[in-house]
């Protein structure tokens, strides 16, 4: 009481206090006027970049009241305009409803979005028809509010994913058109998961070689899959089981597989790594293809190119270089090469024939072919000389026993229908390195040696010396 008698005998005082009271109101005011002023620019400036941004990315923003039809509220620039509009004329074409845009067939819409009214965001793909007739694929994504009225009210984003759904089919249209090729190959399709190490095949291969597709631990039970390898190509298989798991780019290999017929198939093994976020290997895609048929014909083509066509060993430029290669990549070992010339063969062409001739060579050569293994290069040098090369020597009697074979497999009867013939042959040996360095000179020091043999009186072998010389 004591102060607002004080104020009262002091009007001037309590005119300041109340003044100062009435400023600090109207500051106040001000500032929230201002604060509100100042979040309607930032709604504002949010409204127009979120305007801009779905202008840009051909999206729109649509409110629509769900129970009316789908009748718009409001629709964006950006939404008309992805469809080829803008609000006028929509308008004048009085089309208000989403439904005016959406396709036709498309009969499900409200359905679907009355299923999702409970969840927190609405989602849906949808298909509406531009302004030129054509349909573009849009995905709906918003939320929803409902009305004092009840009623709900969508507010929404259609995004147009025309481009990547074109992409999607483009994508599966390829899948397919792979898949189809496939099957009509003898393509089999597989995934290998590195870090599981299982095998998953294509059921194709099941088929194809009698195998169960699935393969778990694939690299650690290889295996159990040696009795489907060719033995030749079984090193090549391991290699191959390794080297999928090895984090390569590429994975190639070829190998020969039994098929369900039992027969040796070859197959071109080829793949793709793929890789995690941190480079690291986690699967390989490949696929295996039968190159049997192309294996085989350049295979034959090989052959031919190679090899005499009347007796089947190697022609002369490839013994030559055969041999050279040989003697390159073993320069510190012994070799040999024995030529081999028949004797009186000339008296078999001139009284039996040119073609009983052929057939004596065949014969004589399918005989060396019998004692002497694949290590040994046997080659056509001549009309009636071979060359048998030996290479890897270790001792003088092993030189000496692989001539006296050679010599005994020439000593033989050819017999037809017709005449029983007596055939021997001439051999000269020379040894690398005394006797030559290359092909070349070997050959000249076992043709010397050959001719002692035959002024000797044939059917024998004679090793080339300087003496004999």
């Amino acid at each position: 009481m004591n102060l607002i008698e004080d104020l009262q005998n002091k009007p001037a005082v309590l005119l300041t206090l109340v003044i100062i009271l009435i400023s600090i109101c109207i500051i106040v005011v001000v500032l929230i006027m201002l604060y509100r002023l100042e979040n309607e620019k930032r709604v504002t400036r949010a409204a127009l970049e979120l305007k801009k941004l779905t202008n840009s990315i051909g999206a729109g923003l649509v409110h629509f009241i769900l129970e009316d039809n789908c009748r718009i509220l409001y629709a964006s620039k950006g939404f008309y305009e992805v469809l080829g509009y803008d609000k006028a004329m929509a308008k004048a074409e009085s089309k208000i409803s989403i439904y005016d845009f959406i396709d036709s067939r498309d009969t499900t819409f409200t359905l679907d979005i009355e299923r999702q009214l409970g969840n927190e965001t609405i989602r849906r793909e949808v298909k509406m028809l531009r302004k030129d007739g054509n349909l573009s694929y849009f995905l709906m994504n918003g939320n929803c509010t409902v009305r004092k009225d009840g009623r709900h009210t969508l507010s929404v984003v259609f995004v147009d994913i025309s481009e990547m759904k074109r992409m999607q089919e483009l994508i599966l249209l390829e899948g397919e058109r792979y898949r189809i090729a496939t099957e009509l190959s003898n393509d089999v399709l597989f995934e290998y998961h590195i870090r599981t190490d299982e095998m998953n095949h294509a059921d194709k291969f099941g088929d194809l070689f009698g195998i169960n597709p699935v393969m778990p631990y694939f690299r650690k039970n290889c295996e159990e899959r040696r009795e489907y390898i060719h033995p030749d190509d079984w090193g090549i298989y391991l290699e191959f089981c390794q080297m999928i798991a090895s984090g390569n780019s590429m994975i190639e290999s070829q190998y020969r597989v039994k098929n369900h017929l039992g027969e040796y198939i070859w197959c071109q093994i080829m793949g793709k790594t793929m890789y995690d976020d941190n480079k690291n290997p986690i699967r390989v895609i490949g696929k295996i293809v039968n190159v049997d048929s192309q294996k085989r014909e350049l295979e034959a083509l090989e052959f031919k190119a190679t090899r005499d066509p009347l007796t089947g060993v190697y022609n002369k430029e490839v013994t030559i270089k055969k041999i050279d290669k040989f003697i390159l990549a073993n320069k510190d070992r012994i070799h040999m090469l024995m030529l081999v010339d028949l004797d009186d063969f000339k008296s078999i062409n001139d009284n039996y024939g040119h073609l009983q001739g052929d057939k004596v060579l065949s014969y004589v050569i399918d005989r060396i072919k019998e004692v002497f293994s694949e290590g040994e290069i046997i080659g056509r040098i001549g009309g009636d000389e071979f060359v048998v090369f030996a290479g890897n020597i270790t001792e003088v009697d092993e030189m000496l026993q692989k001539a006296s074979i050679l010599k005994r497999a020439l000593d033989l009867t050819y017999t037809n229908e017709l005449t029983s013939l007596k055939i021997s042959g001439s051999i000269g040996v020379a040894i690398y390195p005394e006797a030559g360095l290359h092909y070349e000179q070997l050959m000249e020091h076992a043709d010397q040696a050959l001719y002692q043999v035959k002024e000797r009186g044939k059917n024998d072998f004679m090793l080339y010396s300087t003496s004999t010389n």
